[in-house]
């Protein structure tokens, strides 16, 4: 019974994150109310605060949820020792996910620019997704580092510019919607390549790099 009551909560927690989110996206954050996440959710306005201690909360909890974080700080854990290639291919791969997925590029052509005006919500896009996505890519930098498979740099300055080379992309193509010159594809093909050839250690043989691609 305990278990069913927990799985039930839970259920209800994610409704309201989602409802959250689909409001979210069409009135940013100081438009929306919770009396109108509730309505989508199909829960009464005041259920939200047994999950959520405020709007600020629910969208922290959003952000979270929708971020692309969770999925890079478990590929930073599990893929420490896959060679340097291998571990940003699968960046891309999340890259490209994103870049596809027009729920989440609405969602960021919306509440990106809000953040630049609202201290509130930055705080929260910069706290709970951004720099703990770049503490993850810093860390597996790092570990790369001791394998000797990476040159000397600062792990923190190059896991900022690598995921600085894959968000521009994003922004201009999807958010700014300026004309690319190439398909998505091809332009974090050309990003990996370019930043693999800056970071990787030099005396480090092509085949032992590249080995377990």
């Amino acid at each position: 019974m305990r278990g069913f009551r927990k799985r039930k909560k839970e259920e209800t927690r994610q409704r309201i994150i989602e409802a959250a989110f689909q409001v979210f996206v069409r009135k940013g954050f100081k438009g929306t109310s919770n009396r109108e996440i509730a309505r989508r959710a199909g829960i009464s306005p005041g259920l939200i605060y047994w999950y959520f201690r405020n709007k600020e909360d629910l969208f922290r909890a959003v952000v979270e949820a929708k971020s692309f974080v969770f999925p890079l700080q478990q590929m930073a854990r599990t893929m420490e020792d896959a060679p340097p290639q291998r571990f940003l291919s699968q960046i891309v791969e999340l890259g490209k996910a994103l870049a596809r997925d027009p729920t989440m590029v609405a969602a960021m052509r919306l509440l990106l620019p809000e953040a630049i005006r609202n201290e509130r919500v930055r705080r929260v896009f910069v706290t709970r997704a951004i720099r703990p996505g770049l503490r993850a890519v810093a860390a597996y930098l790092t570990a790369q580092q001791a394998r000797g498979l990476l040159r000397p740099f600062d792990p923190q300055v190059g896991a900022q510019l690598w995921m600085g080379l894959l968000l521009s992309q994003i922004l201009l193509s999807r958010l700014l919607r300026i004309r690319s010159p190439a398909p998505i594809d091809q332009l974090f093909a050309e990003a990996l390549e370019v930043y693999l050839h800056g970071i990787l250690n030099p005396t480090i043989p092509k085949q032992h790099r590249n080995r377990e691609r």
